[in-house]
């Protein structure tokens, strides 16, 4: 269900959350900073890229502290963005549509929650950070600073031994790496990961990679936009602070680089290398100018801009020309 090739939401298509039901025990959903709740698509849905019956999470932007403005009102675009350029690289991702609490005047996303098809109805759905605990006394749920890539790997091995995961569990932690990596997602916490449990068996999934909004310079205003583009110091500096949420095991006091994180794991991981190269590889220049140009087309509030559209293609294309320098070299 998730990897449906037919999707594509037209400009004249964004979906009006006013009237969806509330799931009784998620009118606020409580993980994470963006105020989210969790709908029920009516049936019939709007349009036919939705799964009638199924749950949604509408997210809204950040909300200033002092006041009910967004902090960032371009966040949810980066939602949209990271979902599409997950499709290019091939990967598993909870679709993402345009989306609008009409009644307040609110713009957000749709992102389709990733269990309970109808083909899989007794999926059971585990956060990382429950695992976390098991693994690390006096875990830090809150900040999440022993979030580490070493337990983690410690938990897929254990899985592995045991016969339970369907999937290769390097492969997925590459591949997440290099798209977090790509899309500069620097909020990969504990809580935005987790395993999917089948009933029947058991057997146990990694979940698609979800919640990528902390992404792709949505937090910049059009003038540093347009002095990064133009000022390599400046854009150098950008891409250089940019760090994962885990750190390579719980004691070091840094996280791991964005970029240099994925060289790092294809080191210890060398058969993963070939994979992402190939990943980033498959997609060209053109393909994410286009899907950001369709962008600009929504009529909403905050609209993506012309001028954000070519700083995002600008922003993302030279993360991965970097990407594969390091993977190549």
């Amino acid at each position: 269900m998730i990897n449906r090739e037919d999707i594509h939401q037209r400009p004249d298509q964004v979906i009006d959350i006013t009237g969806w039901d509330v799931h009784q025990d998620y009118e606020v959903f409580p993980v994470g900073a963006r105020d989210k709740s969790l709908r029920l698509c009516p049936d019939p849905a709007p349009y036919d890229f939705c799964v009638p019956g199924h749950c949604y999470l509408f997210k809204e932007a950040i909300k200033s502290a002092k006041s009910s403005e967004p902090r960032y009102p371009n966040q949810y675009w980066a939602e949209v963005i990271a979902f599409h350029i997950g499709r290019l690289m091939g990967l598993t991702l909870p679709p993402v549509f345009v989306a609008i609490d009409s009644a307040r005047n609110e713009p957000g996303t749709v992102n389709e929650w990733f269990i309970g098809y109808d083909d899989s109805r007794e999926d059971r759905y585990v956060a990382g950070v429950d695992y976390l605990q098991r693994l690390i006394p006096a875990f830090d749920v809150d900040k999440g600073r022993q979030h580490n890539l070493t337990s983690i790997i410690e938990l897929s091995r254990v899985l592995e031994r045991g016969g339970w995961l369907t999937h290769d569990w390097q492969q997925y932690w590459g591949l997440c790496l290099c798209f977090d990596a790509l899309i500069g997602n620097t909020d990969r916490h504990q809580e935005n990961w987790g395993l999917i449990w089948g009933e029947k068996g058991p057997t146990a999934r990694y979940t698609p990679y979800f919640d990528n909004g902390t992404s792709l310079g949505h937090e910049l205003q059009p003038k540093k936009m347009h002095n990064m583009m133009r000022d390599s110091n400046q854009l150098n500096a950008y891409l250089g602070r940019g760090q994962h949420h885990m750190r390579w095991a719980k004691d070091n006091p840094k996280r791991l680089p964005l970029i240099q994180g994925v060289a790092q794991y294809c080191q210890q991981f060398p058969a993963i290398r070939p994979i992402l190269i190939e990943r980033l590889r498959r997609w060209c220049d053109d393909d994410v100018r286009e899907l950001l140009s369709h962008l600009t087309n929504f009529d909403l509030p905050h609209p993506f801009t012309q001028q954000r559209a070519e700083f995002v293609a600008f922003l993302t294309l030279t993360r991965r020309e970097r990407l594969l320098q390091a993977l190549e070299n």
